[in-house]
């Protein structure tokens, strides 16, 4: 009688042993399954807004193209002159010239986007700005009227350019560069692309 009760004893405590093994294991499996899990949503999410901050930059390229086209001008921040003054005190916005609040992306509603477009023409009449503030590059009406000698005409005489000329043929009112920025978010994450353009206008 004592031996059954040892061999029960036995197979009850052999029992537990397994199934408190097999709860253990199913533990770290469920750990292991969630993990796997958070981290391809948050795997996801990353591509769901990088490729949504990089529509954005495209529709702001778009809204130049079309601004161009409709207006038959280049859109600056200063209707002045074409090359505007302003003091950088630390908020962008005076430059740009396009904006898009945060609103749901057409491709993922999920996804709130913003655009911006910045005009770099621009020539600085006093700076304050604050540490850690970022300001779209000026490029003004000389940096660019040198980039138009160096890419857009010869400066010098050749056979088969012709004449050369500093500046030939280049118009200031023809030529614009432009900041397009782009931000897109989702919950508690947040993606900011941007990208420099030049665009011509009548070319």
């Amino acid at each position: 009688m004592i031996t059954r009760n040892r061999k029960d004893g036995a197979v009850l405590a052999l029992t537990l042993a397994v199934l408190l093994f097999g709860l253990a294991f199913s533990g770290v499996v469920l750990v292991l399954v969630e993990n796997f899990f958070s981290t391809s949503l948050s795997h996801v999410r990353d591509i769901a807004i990088t490729n949504e901050a990089e529509g954005g930059l495209e529709t702001g390229k778009q809204w130049l193209d079309s601004y161009i086209e409709s207006n038959d001008m280049l859109p600056r921040f200063s209707s002045a002159s074409l090359t505007g003054e302003i003091g950088v005190t630390g908020d962008p916005s005076a430059l740009r010239v396009h904006h898009s609040p945060l609103s749901p992306s057409a491709g993922n509603p999920d996804v709130h986007v913003e655009v911006e477009v910045f005009d770099l023409n621009y020539e600085i009449s006093s700076i304050a700005l604050a540490p850690g503030t970022i300001f779209p590059p000026q490029l003004n009406a000389t940096m660019i009227q040198y980039l138009g000698s160096r890419h857009l005409s010869s400066s010098y005489a050749a056979s088969n350019r012709g004449e050369g000329d500093v500046g030939a043929g280049f118009g200031m009112d023809r030529y614009g560069v432009y900041m397009v920025r782009s931000r897109a978010v989702l919950g508690e994450r947040e993606k900011a692309l941007s990208e420099a353009v030049i665009r011509v206008r009548g070319e």
